[in-house]
């Protein structure tokens, strides 16, 4: 038995529990005792009939309607019994010796309430909050931006998940046109095109193709985009899958930057953009250096890393065989992820963000800032999982405008011209 079995055998123990303990409730009850325990033990019996079905079903095996039919399995368990748990918070607390017959009946009633608001919140996100794109505006600023890229607009998006779509290119379809609407001089997609193999994004390519901008379209690989969420007969199978999926990116009129970089030009300054493969760690091989990307990172240049996992912003890395250690937040200026979704569960409270994602990771969505250096997590456009989003974790396309900080000057049409400034040296 592998340690992953364990929290799903406890949740089931759990469910069990929950399940035997109101199927009891449900038959000493007053009205329709019968109907109500016959109700719910056939759809206990029908919820442990998808958990176990999508437990025998091999995730890597199966194809793409299939895969997406799990993902529709797993959601529905948990449309029903998130909303059972909520209930039951309230309603079992109510059953205590000292609450008399009218606290019961109360609790009751609160807890039915409760437990329809929930099962209708979480198919909500299923069917409408997955499809209200969020554009949010950023300005960041940088002591060290060159002067002619201040101002400069750049729209990331990330982790679109394609297989959740099928061949329906509509919503896809929406994002490139919103893109497209923001007038962006550089785009950047941050990772995670497909769930499991490079045949997810055909059906999407004529429709993908359409994202322009001058600086083109740039893009990195996700940890879902190098083929080991599908089994395949062997390593150099998966090796071509990754290839043809940056070969079709290539065709789509984007840059894919395996450990690369471009520099932009601006009349006399430059700017460096970065791409690495995705860093993640166990049971994932380790991809990607920011050294195999841009050999002289010590350098002066404003730079802009692309990098799906945002967890190694503030990690210590060894390069070039621990020659010589590293922090991305010491070497570039600002860096663009994804990786999270915010876990597709998000909640806004008078301007505060709330997400389970911020209980395992450190940076999960938005923007952190250490000093002058940034990073901006994108919480994504698609869906990895569960079809769902909750909350305000809607899909996400983010127009980043860099700014220059410091004097400024205001010319006759009243726009900014930035107090000329020697670029701040790197540590």
């Amino acid at each position: 038995m592998t340690i992953q079995w364990i929290p799903l055998i406890t949740l089931l123990v759990v469910n069990f529990v929950l399940d035997l303990w109101l199927y009891r409730k449900f038959r000493r009850s007053e009205h329709w005792p019968r109907l109500k325990s016959g109700a719910h033990a056939v759809l206990s019996l029908v919820l442990l009939g998808v958990i176990v079905a999508v437990i025998a079903t091999p995730k890597k095996e199966c194809d793409d309607s299939t895969f997406v039919g799990v993902m529709w399995a797993i959601f529905t368990y948990y449309a029903f019994y998130v909303p059972r748990y909520l209930a039951a918070m309230v309603w079992v607390p109510t059953h205590l010796k000292r609450c008399g017959p009218r606290v019961r009946k109360c609790g009751a009633v609160v807890a039915t309430v409760v437990g329809v608001a929930a099962f209708l919140f979480m198919w909500s996100g299923g069917f409408f909050t997955t499809y209200r794109i969020n554009v949010n505006r950023v300005e960041l600023e940088f002591e060290n931006l060159p002067l002619e890229f201040d101002g400069y607009r750049i729209a990331q998006f990330s982790d679109t998940h394609l297989v959740t779509y099928g061949r329906n290119t509509r919503f896809i379809d929406f994002c490139v046109d919103s893109i497209n609407s923001l007038k962006p001089d550089l785009i950047c997609f941050t990772g995670d095109l497909v769930s499991r193999h490079s045949g997810e994004a055909k059906p999407f390519k004529e429709t993908l193709s359409r994202l322009h901008a001058p600086d083109g379209v740039l893009s990195v690989l996700g940890n879902h985009d190098d083929g080991h969420y599908k089994a395949w007969p062997s390593e150099q199978a998966r090796q071509a899958d990754m290839q043809a999926l940056i070969k079709l990116q290539e065709e789509m009129g984007w840059k894919v930057l395996v450990d690369d970089h471009i520099i932009l030009r601006r009349d006399s300054s430059e700017m460096a953009v970065i791409g690495t493969s995705c860093f993640l760690g166990w049971p994932f091989p380790r991809y990607g250096y920011l050294d195999s990307a841009y050999a002289s990172y010590n350098d002066n240049r404003f730079k802009i890393l692309l990098q799906h996992s945002p967890e190694e912003w503030k990690k210590d890395w060894a390069y070039q065989r621990r020659i010589t250690m590293l922090r991305l937040v010491d070497k570039v200026d600002l860096m663009l992820s994804g990786h999270t979704h915010a876990m597709q569960c998000m909640f806004t409270l008078f301007g505060h963000k709330f997400s389970p994602a911020g209980l395992v990771n450190d940076y999960w969505g938005g923007l952190y800032t250490e000093g002058d250096h940034k990073l901006y997590v994108n919480i994504g456009v698609g869906m990895v999982g569960i079809p769902d989003r909750l909350g305000s974790a809607y899909p996400e396309i983010t127009l980043i405008t860099l700014k220059r900080r410091g004097p400024c000057l205001v010319d006759e049409n009243g726009q900014r011209i930035p107090s000329v400034m020697p670029p701040k040296q790197n540590p």
